[in-house]
This record gives structure tokens, C-alpha cells and sequence, in this order.
């Protein structure tokens, strides 16, 4: 593909945008054809629907989740339905993608700018480094397996805001503070956080560098930083005064807590090295023409000394972006693959200037390097099903259980799986049985970490208490006509964990239920008829 030639005409720039929707659209194809692509896509859209019938959030239906993904998820099932809702939101997230590759695209142009004014760049240049800034973002965002790259996760959503709040910070506090515009950046992080809360390292981030930039100005710092917190606090007080009135405040907060455990159980030093080494070759390998440029110019721009505020230094901001970025997709030692899109944006605005003067000398060489692990990708979510049973991680058989569901209850019956299987939820399409989509909080299984992947190792210290009278509470006030249990066939890692093993709830299931046969690896137990 070629860039826009002439940065003085309107007609290329338009065809460079509309060559870049094309990017976004035929890369991610895959995910209008399939409705549901991850167990992440499942509880978000599980939790959504149940809002839609009436339930609360946090109170009512429960994931850890900031709020905004849940809604999210909502409207677009409350316009399409279950299914139809889902492939809406899927055209939703590219044009999310989309729609922040152009503001990177802008960013990049006010960073060739600022390159300009040293005659570090010629005429033109921040037109094209726009589009080179653009393409990578959408190009190297899908460079994952589907259930990361094509699924509509927190973080495809969390980068909008987020990247919109760049461009806010950039226009106010370079060359002169403009309160205004960074309360409002500061806003669109509230808002970002709201998707996902590792947004929020972006603030300290804008702190350090205002502070940098006026530091002979000491007042009007400290009047930025008021203005940028002050943003920042406006989304979060009126977040917390919604869920006042929804009656679910201290519910929110509870859960909110979880997630310190849950970063905690992932930062285990005997399991964090080797983590690390499979899923950050996994991420960075398919992308090395992305974070060798991108990592470079970052090198050099730190390890350039020179005045923080004078002309070419905006790329020392960039530069601190990707290292606040890294540090969030740290943070839980998990390293998903979705985590990275918090990094590609820097990376791909860092990367813009290298990738046009490689385009201009060795053209073939990047094409390769987009199009060979685009197309691979591109293929592995086409054959979904194939490849993860030829690597040994087959999906388990949604569809018959979904089936067997059917056929043993009504629409309207309430259905509670044990274990951690989202997706059969939103295949069966049933009310939940119980305010959890999956029992990660009864058992302790903790995603990602031995607890999952290890049969022996003993996960009762992540247990929330609180969750067992929760679920008792549910299964009497609710009566869920089926009870699927996932562990005969060790379905999401639970065959280390039966039911057999939990006297409370083995005792209500013997009183209360009885089987009714056995289908893909999952037991199914029906209400006694009273």
C-alpha cells in the first residue's frame, strides 16, 4: 500500500483514510462472521444481558470489571439482541480502531511538526508519518491470536479516550498551559479508566512532563495538575454517584478490591520469569518490525541530552508514554495478549518516521513485514477451530452442551454452570442461576497463573469468602432448573475441582437436583420437581 503522495492534496489524504478503513475492515472481517470470540466477549456480553433483564451490576450479576465495558456490551445487545448485538459491537470495536488510528495519525503529524522545527523533517513529512502512525496501529493490533486481536476487550476501547486525552494534553501544555483543555484530558482518562484502570498511568505521565516543560513556573503547574486531577475526579464522582443511585456503591467497591488480590496471586516471582518469556515472545515476535522501531527511536530520543521544552523534543513525551505503557501491561504479571494495545500506540507513533524512510529505500521489506504476520493472523482466525486443536488447545463443544440445554429446559429457565465457561452461557442463552458467570471466586482459580495450569497446586487462599453465602443465597432465591458441571471433562481448567469437593454445595446439589446424563465432558443436573 502506498502512502498519500502529495500532503497539499485533499483527494490523497481521503484516499489514504479510505485505504486505512479498509485495513481495519478486511483484517478484522472475521469477527462480523463470528459472534463470540472469547470467554472475556462471553461474560462481558453475559453480564450486559442481565442488566438488560432488570439486574445490577456488582450487586445482582458480578465480574471485577470497571463499569463502561459492561454497558457497553448492553447497548448494542439492547439494539441487536444476543447475537446480533454482538456482531454490532464488533463493527463497533473497528470502528473504534479506526477512529484512534486517526488520532494517532494527528499526533504524529504534530510530532513531525515538532521535528520540523529543528529541519529535522522536509515539507510533508507529517502527512505521511500520519499515515504511517495510523497503519501500524491497525496493522500490528491484529498481529494476535482472535480471542486478543479481533475481540472486543477493554482495552480496544480504553485506547480511544485515552488517545484522545494525548491530543487534549498536546494542544494545552505545549507551548502554553491551557486549563481548559487539560481538565478535559484529564476527563478522558476518567473516562478510559472506566474501560479499563490501567488507563490511569497516563496521568503521572502528563504530570512529570508539564512539570518538566513550565518548571520555571511553578504556579501554573500546579494549577495544570489541578486541572488535569480535577478532570479525572469529575468522571470518577459521577461514576460513583450513578452506582449510588443504582444501590450498588459498596458492591462496586467490593469487587474493585478484588482486583489488588488478583494482581497479587499474578505476582509471584517463580512464575512471572517464565510466563513472561512465552507471552512477550508471543506479543513482540509477530510485531518486531513495530517494536524494533519503535524502541529504537525511544532509545535515542532518551539518550539524547537536550532541554525538555525546546524544539524536537517531543518525542522524550513519546518515549515516556511507551515506558508507562509497558509498565502497565505488567502490572498482574499475566501479559495477555490484548494487554499489548496499551504499547502498540506509542510504539507505532515512534515507529512512523523509520517505517517512511524504509518505505521509500526497501519497499518490499515492509510489506513483508506487515503483510506476512497480518495474513497469518488474518488466517488463523478464519480457521479458528482447526488451529487450536492442531496446537492441543481445542474449544471445548459449546455448541452440543448449548443443545442438551435446550432440550431439557424452557427460554425462561435459570441455568448456573460450575466452572469457568462463559461461552456456554451465551450459547445457551439462559438467565443466570446465580449473580457469577463463572466460579474463579468460589474455587481461587486465578487465570494465567499454576492455579489454572497446575492440577497440584492449591488455590484456596484467592477464595472470596463472602462469594459461598452469596452463591447459597442465589441458588435458594433463584432455583436454577439446570446445573451444568464442567469438571468430569476438566472444561476451563476445573477438573481439579468437583463439586464433591465443596461439602456445601455438594450437600444442596444431593437434596435438590439429580442427574440427567453427561454431555462434552459436562455433567447436567436437573431441579427435582417439587
Amino acid at each position: 500500500m502506498i502512502p498519500p503522495g502529495s500532503p497539499t492534496d485533499s483527494r490523497s489524504k481521503w484516499r489514504g483514510v479510505l485505504a486505512l478503513l479498509t485495513v481495519c475492515l478486511g483484517l478484522r472481517a472475521v469477527a462480523l462472521v463470528r459472534p463470540c470470540l472469547s470467554d472475556d466477549e462471553a461474560t462481558y456480553c453475559v453480564v450486559g444481558r442481565e442488566m438488560l433483564a432488570g439486574r445490577v451490576l456488582y450487586r445482582d450479576v458480578v465480574d471485577h470489571k470497571p463499569p463502561l465495558i459492561y454497558l457497553t456490551y448492553a447497548a448494542t445487545q439492547a439494539l441487536g439482541g444476543p447475537v446480533g448485538g454482538m456482531r454490532l459491537l464488533h463493527l463497533v470495536s473497528i470502528l473504534v480502531v479506526f477512529a484512534t488510528a486517526l488520532l494517532l495519525g494527528r499526533i504524529a503529524r504534530r510530532l513531525a511538526e515538532d521535528r520540523g522545527a529543528t529541519g529535522l523533517r522536509g515539507a510533508g513529512a507529517g502527512d505521511r508519518e500520519a499515515f504511517w502512525a495510523a497503519l501500524l496501529y491497525a496493522v500490528f493490533s491484529t498481529t494476535l491470536f482472535d480471542f486478543d486481536s479481533l475481540a472486543a476487550n477493554c482495552e480496544i476501547f480504553m485506547m480511544l479516550p485515552l488517545t484522545g486525552s494525548v491530543v487534549l494534553y498536546l494542544r494545552a501544555a505545549v507551548p502554553e498551559i491551557r486549563r481548559s483543555s487539560l481538565f478535559a484530558a484529564g476527563a478522558l482518562i476518567g473516562v478510559a479508566m472506566l474501560y479499563k484502570y490501567q488507563a490511569g498511568v497516563q496521568l503521572p505521565l502528563y504530570c512529570i512532563h508539564l512539570a518538566m516543560v513550565h518548571r520555571r513556573r511553578p504556579g501554573r503547574v500546579l494549577q495544570g495538575w489541578l486541572a488535569l486531577g480535577g478532570g479525572v475526579l469529575l468522571v470518577a464522582a459521577a461514576c460513583a454517584g450513578v452506582m449510588h443511585l443504582a444501590g450498588d456503591l459498596g458492591d462496586a467497591w467490593f469487587w474493585f478490591r478484588f482486583n489488588f488480590a488478583y494482581i497479587r496471586e499474578g505476582l509471584k516471582l517463580s512464575e512471572v520469569a517464565v510466563r513472561a518469556a512465552g507471552r512477550l515472545s508471543y506479543a513482540i515476535l509477530p510485531a518486531l518490525f513495530l517494536w524494533v522501531l519503535g524502541v529504537r527511536a525511544a532509545a535515542r530520543t532518551l539518550l539524547r541530552r537536550s532541554e525538555p521544552a525546546s524544539p524536537g523534543r517531543l518525542e522524550r513525551f513519546f518515549a515516556g508514554w511507551l515506558l508507562v505503557s509497558a509498565l502497565a501491561t505488567m502490572v498482574g504479571g499475566r501479559f495477555f495478549g490484548h494487554y499489548f494495545y496499551q504499547v502498540v500506540a506509542p510504539l507505532a507513533l515512534l515507529a512512523a518516521a523509520g517505517a517512511r524512510r524504509l518505505w521509500l529505500s526497501r519497499r518490499a521489506l515492509v510489506v513483508s513485514a506487515l503483510a506476512v504476520p497480518a495474513g497469518l493472523f488474518f488466517l488463523q482466525g478464519v480457521f479458528h477451530g482447526r488451529v487450536m486443536a492442531a496446537v492441543g488447545q481445542p474449544d471445548p463443544d459449546y455448541p452440543a452442551m448449548a443443545a442438551f440445554v435446550d432440550a431439557h429446559c424452557r427460554p425462561e429457565d435459570r441455568l448456573i454452570i460450575w466452572g469457568n465457561a462463559p461461552v456456554l452461557y451465551f450459547e445457551a442463552d439462559r438467565p443466570l442461576g446465580s449473580r457469577f458467570v463463572f466460579s474463579n471466586y468460589l474455587t481461587g482459580l486465578s487465570p494465567a497463573t499454576r492455579t489454572q495450569s497446575d492440577p497440584t497446586a492449591d488455590s484456596s487462599a484467592n477464595v472470596v469468602g463472602e462469594s459461598w453465602s452469596m452463591l447459597e443465597h442465589d441458588l435458594q432465591d433463584r432455583r436454577p432448573r439446570l446445573f451444568v458441571d464442567t469438571s468430569p471433562g476438566n472444561i476451563g481448567s476445573y477438573g481439579k475441582y468437583p463439586t464433591a469437593k465443596y461439602p456445601r454445595l455438594q450437600a444442596i446439589l444431593d437434596r435438590d437436583y439429580v442427574s440427567i446424563g453427561q454431555i462434552a465432558g459436562a455433567q447436567v443436573l436437573v431441579l427435582r420437581d417439587r
